[in-house]
Formats: structure tokens, sequence, C-alpha cells
């Protein structure tokens, strides 16, 4: 747990590699095996009512000649998966190295032993952004042993709008067409 359920899947072991021009399919494996482990392994947190695994990320080595620890990309659900209907297999890739996504494999990283307190972890996106983390101390939730992770990156504005509604609309409450959503 990182702040939302993880699904945690190494890339290359389904013969994946993280670049944008696997997104799509990245996307749709994931959403499927996110859903696969909902249903075969759900989870819940310890002290908060907050069930799971709700999302997934995917990791690699960093790609050639980077200063990464890691590359990722997380998988986002934006539908719900019915499995007689394949193209509700649908989802859509974090821009960024996802904040929480990074949080927790730096969590699992720490359980395997393969990341020390106060080590720096550096999370490359599949677009090459970056964030930086590292863990800063032991603790406890319910019952169970954490870290607490420290995790800094940058943001930017993507866009400023403005929503109106005029009296005479006559979709005053907005409307879904069964594109995307």
């Amino acid at each position: 747990f990182g702040g939302m359920w993880y699904v945690i899947v190494q890339a290359g072991q389904l013969g994946l590699e993280i670049r944008p021009e696997n997104g799509k399919r990245l996307a749709s494996i994931g959403e499927m095996i996110k859903v696969t482990a909902g249903e075969q392994c759900p989870v819940s947190h310890p002290t908060l009512p907050y069930p799971g695994p709700d999302i997934l990320v995917f990791t690699a080595p960093p790609p050639p000649g980077s200063a990464s620890t890691a590359r990722n990309t997380v998988v986002m659900s934006n539908g719900v998966l019915d499995w007689s209907k394949p193209e509700t297999c649908t989802a859509m890739l974090d821009r960024s190295p996802c904040g929480s996504g990074t949080a927790a494999v730096m969590a699992a990283r720490h359980h395997r032993g393969e990341l020390q307190l106060g080590e720096e972890f550096v999370h490359e996106s599949i677009l090459g952004t970056v964030f930086k983390g590292r863990l800063v101390r032991k603790t406890t939730v319910g019952e169970f042993e954490a870290v607490v992770p420290v995790v800094a990156g940058r943001a930017f504005i993507t866009g400023v709008g403005d929503q109106i509604v005029e009296s005479d609309d006559p979709l005053p409450t907005g409307y879904t067409v069964a594109d995307i959503w």
C-alpha cells in the first residue's frame, strides 16, 4: 500500500518493454492483471475501509544511460472491465512516475532487502519524467510492519478552464456518451 493498493508487475517477465509505443498494450494487459488480482487476491487496509487492489505499476530496469534506479508506468482504470466485452478493457497510463506508485515500489523493494532506509530511489516514467524518493523510517500500520516514504517530483499545469452553465442549457448537469468513459 502506498496510498492506493498496487499490483506490482515486472514488465520483462511478460515480455513487455516500458516504452511509449507500447502504451496501449501495457494499459490493456495491466488492466486485465489488476482486475484478475482483485478477483483472486483481494486485500483490505488494516485500519481504513479501503479495499484493493485498485491500480497497477509495471516496473523495469532503467533505460541504458539513465541515472534512474528503475523505470515504471502506472496503469489507471477509466472504466469497468466486463470480461464478456473486450471493448471494456481500457485504461490509461500516468505521465509521471506516480508518487503513490513510487512509494509502493520502494516499500516492496525494502521488504525484499533491495532498498535500505535513507537510500535514494530514482523512479523514471514511461516518458522519462523522474521522481526521487527515500524511506525515512520504519513504523507499523495495524499489525503490519511498514515504512514511511518521502517522494519528490515536479508537476506542470496542463490546462486552465472555466465551466459555464447557461440558463437555457438542455443538459445543465452534463452528459455521458459511451466513448471513453
